[in-house]
């Protein structure tokens, strides 16, 4: 819920990157502090319902806030995102939410994403980034098809340039033929054909069954105890 200290602030798009078809992620011309992870309410043109997205932006790149909207067939956004464009104005509240990052974390950091629930992600992945923390990260993603694997190139660049960062991407269906990564929901064979230790703080987002699936799985099938696992759902 919006916070009464944070009432409603008018801003700029300052550009609009479409990652797939039914999705956009939006760089407003505003910045204040926030912690990675949290959230905003922001009020699109042509719609007047406050909606809450997740800042994938990090509070480390400070001359701006970013989101990324996804969208369904029918949806009351499925017409209006695509007609957003640089210069709109917008009105956003926040920061809202608790879901972040442990102040002191220790061990490895295992990110579990469902769909959009990347969104957080990518902005507790790049603080940590800024931070140079030496922590070991893992980021399990799990989508329907490639095209809605939000960031890939980012993730991927970051694979290469930080030896302690992993990024595990997944499609349940709809890969490309020359798709070499792996395939299916994420279980228990999945993280542990990539997890050589169990041990650290484990993060869920994504849709409220996802979430409900993937803690039950650390819970009661790999044991992981419930202070080590913090989540957001929708």
């Amino acid at each position: 819920m919006p916070s009464a200290t944070s009432p409603l602030q008018s801003t700029e798009i300052a550009s609009v990157v479409r990652p797939a078809a039914d999705a956009v992620t939006l760089k407003l011309k505003t910045y204040f502090p926030f912690k990675a992870g949290q959230s905003i309410a922001i009020v699109l043109p042509g719609d007047s319902k406050p909606r809450y997205y997740s800042l994938c932006s990090a509070p480390s790149e400070n001359d701006h806030l970013a989101i990324t909207i996804k969208t369904e067939p029918g949806h009351a956004l499925a017409q209006i995102i695509p007609k957003l464009n640089v210069g709109d104005q917008v009105q956003i509240q926040g920061p809202l939410g608790k879901f972040s990052l442990p102040e002191h974390a220790e061990g490895q950091l295992i990110f579990i994403a469902g769909g959009s629930g990347v969104t957080p992600f990518r902005s507790m992945l790049k603080e940590l980034d800024s931070q140079s923390s030496r922590l070991t990260r893992w980021l399990f993603h799990s989508v329907k098809q490639p095209a809605d694997l939000f960031f890939r190139d980012e993730f991927t660049a970051w694979t290469q340039m930080d030896p302690a960062f992993h990024y595990v991407p997944t499609v349940t269906q709809g890969q490309d033929a020359d798709w070499s990564f792996d395939t299916g929901r994420i279980g228990g064979e999945l993280l542990r054909k990539h997890l050589t230790s169990l041990d650290g703080h484990f993060f869920l987002c994504g849709p409220r069954p996802f979430v409900k699936d993937m803690e039950l799985l650390l819970t009661d099938t790999l044991k992981i105890h419930p202070d080590h696992i913090r989540r957001e759902q929708w």
